[in-house]
């Protein structure tokens, strides 16, 4: 644990998200907000550009009768997503951010659940696009953008004010956000501009994070537009677009950002390709050496990791200092990994709920396998502790949502004078720090009466050698690890050994009974959670 206790960072306050797009367009005026790639060209977006754009979009909707409208947005991370999701929040309407992962089916289910006044797409799936261009509702794509935009500017030019002058209280309802659906049918949150500026704000005050990010994260997530948008552009810093997963080294590569937000499953990957690498070159032996060097080093304030490592930086960029992680325990070996060649990994804690940052570690203040402490004007509490300390973790503060849309039964559920009921299972320190150790929905009930997290489980398992993704679960009460490993059939045994070593370092209750292999991953969510 570093204990240095710093101050809070000193962040600037804005009343609401106009206030803030349109304050940083005079601060930063011709700063980039935004770039991409577009037709093999580089584009840059301008904090003024970026204020602009939204007036006009804005202006634009109520030039076509749009008032208090419900407008769903569905497609890849793109320039016009976020110009849509801002243009919505700040005119008064309530956006419906969706996942273009989803089948057409479940998208036409989200779409008519929302009840929607406009539907705003581009980049969805081929199978989806002609379903969604049948919609009998108003519809507006990607691509008719340049005109829209022309229009809008136009009419705000010939003195339509109305946009500009629409009246928002910060406690409206401003966005519905579906949840990923991990472990059931996906509920709209609720969040009204209050709960998105405190989780902003607090979030900022909470960690310093080096200038300029690539989005890495799909923008219907609250925390892909939480870590990858709002955050960014309160504090002035360029946000590089991408609008694949699949593409996000080659982005890193281009953009050279000083830190980026991601899942953990990208923090395994990442470490894979650079001992890959340094195996392919013949260069993982003399890595090896240099680390122990460097941390021999280290020990006397000798800090030489940006020279040492100069080439596996040059991968991530060259530029990046930090990795803003959650959604998933990181194992400890990862958090040296990375910080044994220079890159420091930040754990922290969020839920859609929540907005969804609710903790995370802070740079100079950090304690290995917690997810930090609550971010300034949260409260966070442990409901019915056990012996260990371990119960629901239930969370109070502006960022707790409004509740679930139009489901007042789900809210009642999770909503009681003003605490959240996460449903996640963790313990607080002498310290304040927050530890997850499992989800309420997932835990296993012995028949001995013996409560067992499989997050507990997993996480020991995953640090076995070969074992790419695990689940645990309760099969015919035998608690069963089901693995996949890309290596093949050949390490089958020596995996079953391993955790066989495993089970006698654990209580008799939490023991691996029967242990399965599948051929093909688990079934993920957008953001490459595992779906249970």
């Amino acid at each position: 644990m570093k204990q240095k206790n710093a101050p809070y960072n000193q962040i600037a306050h804005f009343a609401d998200l106009g206030d803030m797009l349109k304050k940083n367009a005079q601060t930063y005026q011709d700063d980039p907000a935004f770039q991409y790639e577009a037709k093999g060209k580089r584009i840059e977006i301008t904090f003024q550009k970026l204020w602009d754009d939204v007036c006009a979009l804005g202006t634009y909707f109520h030039q076509q009768g749009l008032e208090r409208a419900k407008i769903a947005v569905v497609g890849k991370n793109s320039y016009e997503w976020i110009l849509t999701y801002f243009a919505a929040a700040i005119g008064g309407h309530v956006i419906f951010p969706l996942d273009r992962e989803l089948s057409p089916e479940e998208l036409l289910t989200l779409i008519d659940a929302s009840g929607c006044d406009l539907l705003v797409y581009g980049g969805v799936k081929k199978d989806a696009a002609p379903v969604l261009a049948e919609l009998e509702i108003a519809k507006l794509t990607f691509d008719q953008f340049d005109e829209v935009l022309s229009l809008g500017s136009e009419a705000l030019q010939n003195g339509d004010t109305a946009f500009l002058n629409t009246n928002v209280s910060i406690d409206e309802i401003c966005a519905v956000i579906y949840t990923s659906g991990t472990t059931g049918t996906p509920k709209g949150v609720m969040l009204s501009q209050r709960n998105l500026l405190s989780d902003a704000q607090h979030s900022l005050e909470n960690l310093s994070i080096p200038k300029g990010t690539v989005m890495g994260l799909p923008l219907n997530h609250t925390f892909g537009f939480m870590a990858g948008v709002l955050c960014q552009v309160w504090v002035g810093y360029p946000v590089y677009i991408n609008d694949s997963l699949h593409t996000i080294l080659k982005s890193i590569q281009t953009a050279k950002p000083g830190h980026i937000s991601v899942v953990p499953l990208f923090i395994k990957s990442f470490y894979k390709n650079i001992w890959k690498n340094a195996e392919k070159q013949g260069k993982a032996k003399a890595l090896k050496a240099l680390i122990k060097t460097s941390n021999q080093l280290r020990k006397v304030g000798i800090d030489m990791r940006r020279v040492f490592f100069k080439s596996v930086l040059d991968a991530f960029g060259g530029n990046l200092q930090m990795i803003i992680t959650g959604g998933a325990p990181v194992e400890e070996f990862y958090l040296k990994a990375f910080d044994d060649l220079g890159i420091q990994i930040i754990n922290g804690y969020g839920i859609t709920e929540c907005s969804p940052i609710v903790a995370t570690n802070r740079t100079c203040w950090v304690k290995s396998g917690s997810v930090g402490l609550p971010i300034p004007g949260v409260h966070a509490k442990i409901e019915n502790p056990n012996k260990d300390g371990e119960g629901e973790i239930c969370i109070k503060g502006d960022i707790v949502m409004k509740g679930y849309y139009e489901n007042p039964e789900a809210t009642a559920r999770v909503l009681a004078d003003g605490w959240f009921n996460t449903g996640d299972i963790g313990k607080i320190d002498a310290d304040g720090f927050l530890y997850i150790t499992g989800r309420k929905k997932n835990m296993i009930l012995t028949a001995n009466g013996k409560n067992v997290y499989p997050e507990e489980l997993e996480e020991l398992i995953s640090g076995i050698e070969n074992v790419t993704e695990v689940i645990v679960y309760s099969e015919n009460e035998l608690i069963t690890a089901e693995i996949y490993t890309e290596s093949g059939n050949g390490c089958h045994e020596q995996i079953k050994k391993d955790i066989m070593e495993l089970n006698k370092n654990l209580a008799s209750y939490k023991q691996i009974r029967k242990i399965k292999f599948r051929s093909v991953e688990f079934e993920k969510t957008a953001t490459k959670k595992i779906k249970r």
